[in-house]
């Protein structure tokens, strides 16, 4: 059980360590095409301050953070501040329309407005030196990394890219928040274990342990909830349900049916021609899958024709 547990501990530190890699190709989802997909940068006028529009535009064109750059930069804006509402200090000491602190801002500070200062307290000043830092910090390469980099927090970029989405009128590749395609297929084979463990926060739920990095993953990004997962009977007896290699997944909190779209179309970009890691995708165009029922995902092994565990898994990757 300790060597489990160890397993299980090891496959959680490397998903935290590929997390900015990962986020790339998750960030691609809502593109059938497998490309990124991006048609609009518009910002919602009823959401964004008028005057900041402007900002968050020439900022972003400015280090080269377009398309997805102004809805950034306007999600961060609004999650450090609340749009100039609260302008610090933090309990860590940082300050202005985009919370910076003292010593990072004495390296990435610039005078936007050209009155002769750099001025985290004053809105161009800001906004264009945290596209400065986003840009310094990955962006817009790697947008996970780069928003990681400024907040050391997942449930900062989170928060930041749904807050993107909020405020921009473009369409869910926007909202999304479309990044560049990162390699997802370039190995990711898992060899030994594969005890089937709980699925945390889905009571009942368990699966193949080296599948839990790539589900939590799942889970958080696309607001899904697992409805079966490893099963020994009751699901095709060939499949990989009885692995506990496959889950049925629907929305969950905070989810609706276009985040499993999203999941769904990048999965299997063409009907019976899934994306590795993905063995089979079952989806619209499958029955007893689809918009309202489910969604089922099924990861590439090694044979197994015993029963779990398969000697091997291939789980997302990608370069970091």
């Amino acid at each position: 059980m300790k060597a489990a547990t160890a397993s299980v501990a090891a496959l959680l530190a490397t998903f935290a360590l590929c997390a900015a890699a990962l986020t790339g190709w998750m960030l691609m989802a809502s593109g059938a095409s497998g490309q990124s997909g991006c048609s609009s940068t518009n910002l919602d006028d009823n959401a964004v301050p008028a005057e900041l529009s402007p900002l968050f535009a020439a900022a972003s064109k400015t280090y080269g953070l377009d398309p997805e750059g102004p809805a950034i930069l306007a999600g961060l804006t609004k999650v450090e501040s609340d749009f100039g509402r609260n302008m610090g200090p933090s309990s860590a000491g940082a300050i202005g329309w985009t919370q910076f602190m003292p010593d990072t801002w004495k390296r990435y500070g610039v005078d936007a407005d050209g009155d002769g200062k750099a001025d985290p307290m004053t809105a161009a000043d800001a906004i264009t030196s945290a596209a400065r830092y986003l840009k310094a910090l990955g962006a817009p390469a790697d947008w996970h990394r780069a928003l990681l980099g400024y907040n050391h927090a997942e449930w900062y970029v989170t928060k930041v890219l749904d807050q993107a989405r909020a405020l921009s009128t473009g369409t869910t590749d926007v909202a999304a928040v479309c990044s560049a395609p990162l390699d997802v297929g370039s190995g990711g084979r898992v060899f030994g274990g594969g005890q089937i463990v709980p699925i945390p926060g889905e009571p009942g739920m368990t699966i193949d342990e080296r599948l839990l990095p790539d589900l939590a993953f799942l889970r958080a990004r696309f607001h899904v909830t697992v409805t079966a997962g490893y099963a020994p009977t009751g699901h095709e007896p060939h499949g990989e349900h009885p692995l506990g290699l496959a889950v049925d997944l629907v929305p969950g909190p905070g989810g609706t049916w276009d985040d499993v779209d999203a999941l769904a179309h990048w999965a299997e970009p063409q009907q019976n021609q899934p994306r590795p890691p993905f063995r089979w995708v079952g989806y619209d165009g499958d029955p007893g899958h689809g918009r309202g029922n489910h969604l089922h995902l099924s990861w590439i092994h090694a044979p197994a024709p015993s029963g779990p565990p398969a000697a091997w898994v291939q789980v997302l990757t990608g370069s970091p």
